[in-house]
């Protein structure tokens, strides 16, 4: 394994002999982010890749960051980015959750009621495997342009043909990332993205196809997948993620009943000091649920708001008003 600038290291790596670490080691993830459109930064001992126009995130985004405050300061001027979220190692923040399965028995019964019958009830028509890159080079497209287009997102890269081919080509180079797929009469519903490293199984992304939201093929990708990763030996746990913030409760609802054990995480919310003083004041935040209850919470607002609310409960192991 080798270390970035900060000593610390990035899993799957093996040493590159006297590498200088005056320069930080690329994250092996990066180069698939920066090909679905993100930009990143290997910083930290994680990937940080941005979100929307002035968010900061880890991937995976569960990974815990060991830093001071200084540093991630330090991160935010460089990047020019307003605001980091990520897990917080020794300090405190936002009460979040993640999201495991570690029982190697996981089956059927391991599922909540509701979600079970989803899954018997339209899993006799719903195949899950591994789908090759190159294959879902030919058949994913349509599934991400729905993904993109239902949760909004405008990465041009993603739906058209060549950016979706140069995606999968460069996920192919990439050791331990794969895709798993649900297909249904030979159509692909949706896909889930992996990396595995270290007996561990992480859920990167998760895209469906809404065209067969009533048929189940989104429990049934994720029981599938679950299970088809803690049958290899070498795997001893999988992961959908942490819960979303500012908060997804379908989400989280969703990864629960898919028999995940849900377990506590301190989560970090770190404004850049430039903006701390406006984004901070409560004339700005009086400013933004007016706007936020005016437009009926159509403006969003609501969850830049969370963000602000939480930046102020994050504390550094060292910080002098660190509460005992």
């Amino acid at each position: 394994m080798s270390s970035d600038a900060t000593g610390n290291r990035f899993p799957g790596e093996e040493p590159q002999g006297n590498r200088p670490t005056a320069t930080a080691a690329e994250h092996p993830l990066a180069p698939f982010f920066r090909a679905l459109g993100h930009r990143t930064w290997s910083r930290l001992g994680a990937l940080w890749i941005d979100a929307g126009r002035f968010t900061l995130v880890t991937i995976p985004c569960n990974v815990v960051v060991t830093a001071t405050r200084a540093e991630i300061i330090e991160l935010l001027r460089d990047t020019g980015r307003i605001v980091a979220v990520f897990v917080n190692a020794g300090g405190t923040g936002v009460a979040s959750s993640d999201f495991w399965v570690r029982d190697k028995s996981y089956s059927q019964a391991s599922l909540q009621r509701q979600f079970r019958q989803h899954v018997n009830r339209h899993g006799h028509r719903c195949q899950v495997r591994i789908v090759p890159w190159a294959e879902l080079s030919s058949c994913g497209l349509k599934v991400n342009q729905d993904t993109m287009d239902r949760r909004g997102l405008k990465m041009n890269r993603c739906t058209t043909p060549e950016g979706w081919a140069d995606i999968c080509r460069v996920a192919g180079g990439i050791p331990g990332l794969e895709a798993t797929g649900c297909c249904i009469d030979g159509n692909l519903t949706g896909f889930i993205v992996s990396w595995t490293v270290g007996g561990a199984c992480q859920g990167l992304l998760m895209h469906r196809d809404s065209e067969y939201q009533f048929m189940g093929a989104a429990n049934t990708l994720a029981f599938g997948f679950t299970r088809l990763m803690l049958q290899r030996p070498e795997v001893h746990e999988v992961t959908l993620g942490r819960g979303w913030f500012p908060a997804e409760e379908t989400i989280d609802r969703f990864k629960r009943h898919a028999g995940y054990d849900e377990e506590p995480l301190q989560l970090a919310v770190m404004l850049n000091p430039r903006w701390t003083g406006v984004l901070g004041s409560p004339v700005t935040k009086t400013l933004l649920r007016w706007v936020d209850a005016i437009t009926a919470r159509r403006s969003s607002l609501g969850s830049d708001l969370q963000v602000l609310d939480a930046a102020p409960l994050t504390r550094f192991p060292g910080d002098p008003d660190r509460p005992s």
